[in-house]
């Protein structure tokens, strides 16, 4: 059976894309694994320095979960598909290396919470993000709700919640649900520029500045404070922080080792 998603390396960036235009490039029980093997290969390759998520065609980033899948389950495979899905977008969320979406058109539903899940998110002008789920009598359950708040703020979330609505793009850059906007044809060099930009850093201070920036939300400030604090000194004693601080006296670019 051919795969769901492509993944090629380019140089220390790994790109993911989801290769079913055809239908809209939606989630089914094959993509959700084929995801988790990738996350997993992008994580232990200390040649991979980040992870770009995108999508073939022109129109569709992910419309979603499978509609052909939907309407043929009953309630325990819905939940089991639900949760093994919230755990995709929960090992995405954490993976330890940058991660960007390049959302090359609409990423609804399942598609946007799988978008949402992505450390940054760069979108073509006619792309469109969004959790409609209540039109059709449900809520979203990969953790759509809890990242939409979190990125746009509640009143802005509940609004495109309870409306079911999907944000254009230029809307969506303006609440600070993606960071750019770009035409069609610079979705991937701008992606791939902004990574290598993150990526020309060292990866251990990349890993704990991603690691202090997602628990910002989810711990008290002083916790936080206290524990950005002894992620900086652990950054200082790696070989890193040494070279890397060596280079600046140097003036010259450093070798990261990753340590």
């Amino acid at each position: 059976m051919a795969g769901h998603i492509e993944l090629t390396i380019q140089g220390k960036i790994a790109i993911a894309t989801l290769n079913r235009p055809e239908k809209g490039n939606p989630f089914d029980w094959q993509s959700v694994k084929e995801m988790g093997n990738i996350l997993e290969q992008v994580e232990e390759d200390e040649t991979v320095g980040g992870l770009i998520l995108t999508a073939k065609g022109n129109k569709y980033f992910s419309v979603g979960a499978d509609i052909s899948l939907m309407q043929n389950i009953e309630g325990k495979e819905y939940a089991q598909f639900l949760f093994a899905g919230m755990k995709m977008c929960e090992t995405l969320q954490h993976l330890k290396k940058p991660t960007i979406a390049a959302v090359n058109g609409w990423a609804v539903g399942a598609g946007g919470e799988v978008a949402m899940s992505c450390d940054m998110r760069v979108a073509s002008e006619n792309a469109r993000i969004g959790v409609p789920e209540l039109k059709i009598g449900l809520i979203p359950g990969w953790g759509g709700i809890f990242r939409l708040t979190r990125l746009v703020g509640s009143a802005k979330a509940m609004e495109l919640v309870l409306t079911a609505t999907n944000v254009p793009a230029n809307e969506a850059q303006q609440i600070g649900l993606v960071n750019r906007v770009v035409p069609l044809e610079e979705l991937m060099p701008t992606a791939i520029e902004l990574m290598e930009r993150i990526l020309a850093n060292a990866p251990v201070a990349i890993a704990f500045a991603k690691s202090i920036i997602l628990s910002e939300r989810e711990v008290p400030i002083h916790f936080g404070e206290t524990y950005e604090a002894l992620s900086s000194i652990l950054t200082f004693l790696s070989r890193d922080g040494k070279e890397g601080m060596q280079a600046f006296f140097d003036k010259r670019k450093p070798k990261w080792e990753g340590t």
